[in-house]
This record gives C-alpha cells, sequence and structure tokens, in this order.
C-alpha cells in the first residue's frame, strides 16, 4: 500500500552528524508508488504557501527507484530536505537553484518522536575528525530484535575501515547500541530481514556520495527492501 514502509525507511534513514546547512532548506515529505512516482507530496508547513507550492510541483516532476522484496517492487516514504540556494534571473529578481537534496538529521527521541519506542539519535562528530575534515559514509547490515534494539551489526562499508573510519565506527556503533528500531513492514506485512543502514558524516551541505552495494544486495537476499533513492538528477536545476 502507498506509504505502507513508513516505519521501515524511518529506520533505515541515513543518520547524518553534520553542520546545519548553509543554503535555503526546504522540506518535504512523500509517499512514492511501487512505480517510483511520489504522491501525497507535504512540504514542510512552515514554508510560505508560495514556496510550498513550488516544492509539490518540482517533486511531483520526480522519479525513484524503490526497493524490491522476494521480486516484487514495493511502495515506500520518503522524508527529505530539498537545499537550494537564491540566483539573480534576467528581468532583476531572483530564482531557486536545487543544490542538493538529502535526508535531514535524525533526532527522534522519546519526547518528540510519533513513536515513542522509536529512537536514531545520530553518532557524535568525532572533534579531531571534523577540525581535519574527515567525512564519509559508513554502512551496516543488521537485525532487530523483539526489543527494538540492532543486533548482529556488520560494518558492511568500507572494508577494511582505515585508522580514521575505525574512530568513526566506534562513534557509529556507540549510537546504534542506543537506538530503538520499529519491526520490518511490506505493506501492513511484518517480514523478517536485515536492515542496511548508512550513517553519513558530512561537514559540508552535499554530502559525500553513498557506496554502490548493489552487487552485495544482489548476494544478500535476506535484506530488508531499501527506501526510495532519488533517480533524477536535480543539482543545478532551477525550483
Amino acid at each position: 500500500s502507498m506509504g505502507g514502509l513508513a516505519a521501515l525507511c524511518g529506520a533505515m534513514a541515513v543518520a547524518q552528524a553534520q553542520a546545519p546547512a548553509t543554503g535555503i532548506v526546504l522540506g518535504f515529505k512523500a509517499d512514492v508508488s511501487a512505480e517510483g512516482v511520489p504522491g501525497n507530496i507535504q512540504p514542510d508547513a512552515t514554508l510560505a504557501p508560495a514556496l510550498q507550492a513550488m516544492v509539490r510541483k518540482r517533486v511531483a516532476e520526480w522519479r525513484y527507484r524503490v526497493g524490491s522484496w522476494q521480486g516484487k517492487p514495493v511502495a515506500g516514504t520518503v522524508s527529505q530536505q530539498i537545499v537550494a540556494e537564491a540566483v539573480p534571473v534576467a528581468n532583476g529578481g531572483f530564482a531557486l537553484r536545487i543544490k542538493s537534496v538529502m535526508f535531514p538529521t535524525v533526532r527522534a527521541d522519546a519526547k518528540d518522536a510519533k513513536d515513542p519506542k522509536i529512537r536514531m539519535l545520530p553518532p557524535p562528530y568525532p572533534a579531531q575528525l571534523q577540525v581535519r575534515g574527515v567525512q564519509g559514509v559508513l554502512v551496516y547490515a543488521h537485525g532487530v530484535d523483539a526489543e527494538g534494539k540492532a543486533v548482529d551489526i556488520e560494518l558492511v562499508h568500507p572494508q577494511p575501515p582505515d585508522v580514521d573510519f575505525k574512530l568513526l565506527d566506534r562513534a557509529s556503533r556507540d549510537a546504534m547500541a542506543k537506538w530503538r528500531l520499529p519491526p520490518t513492514k511490506v505493506g501492513e506485512e511484518l517480514v523478517a530481514c536485515r536492515m542496511l543502514t548508512p550513517i553519513t558524516f558530512s561537514i559540508d551541505d552535499v554530502p559525500p556520495k553513498a557506496p554502490d552495494l548493489s552487487a552485495y544486495r544482489a548476494s544478500h537476499p535476506e535484506l530488508c527492501p531499501s527506501p526510495p533513492a532519488l533517480l533524477t538528477d536535480v543539482a543545478g536545476t532551477l525550483l
């Protein structure tokens, strides 16, 4: 069903430890059909009505790659942020140019989460690495036990980790030990699968590119369906 993977995609969202975005941030949520078409687009309610209309119109034109389960594509839900910048146009006014589309920082705890059992605080950014500009994406495969804890955690990428990434790995595992995750659903059906969770450490508006794990996914059918991924190349285009 549309939006049936909301809990799953929330659990698999990128946990980012990064400096605040310096551009104009336009948040939105959307359901993505099994065909990759976004619908029920809900811009951040704090945006001006004109900006909300722009976001709805633009996002409706995008297309996503959805995950699959047992050979069938599945619908999902995305919660993302468009980071844009104002650029002058010929008539003397301004337009908004998209810099990137990213996942927001995951900061759901028992105080503000819709489901108090869900908690995914991002790891602290090791100060010595942040000062040196070390950034990157770590990807973990893990199960979820009956209490919602991440178990059997395996670092999938990078392999092998260098000295810097070992520090990022330690910070990530410390954060994951405190996470409480929802059970995985495909539509309304609970399924037993292993999650593939990226954790991004970034110091600028455009986060490091996630690794291509298609070969790993293909050889591990026990993995949960991946959340929708934006296929449309929007960086540098006008909103």
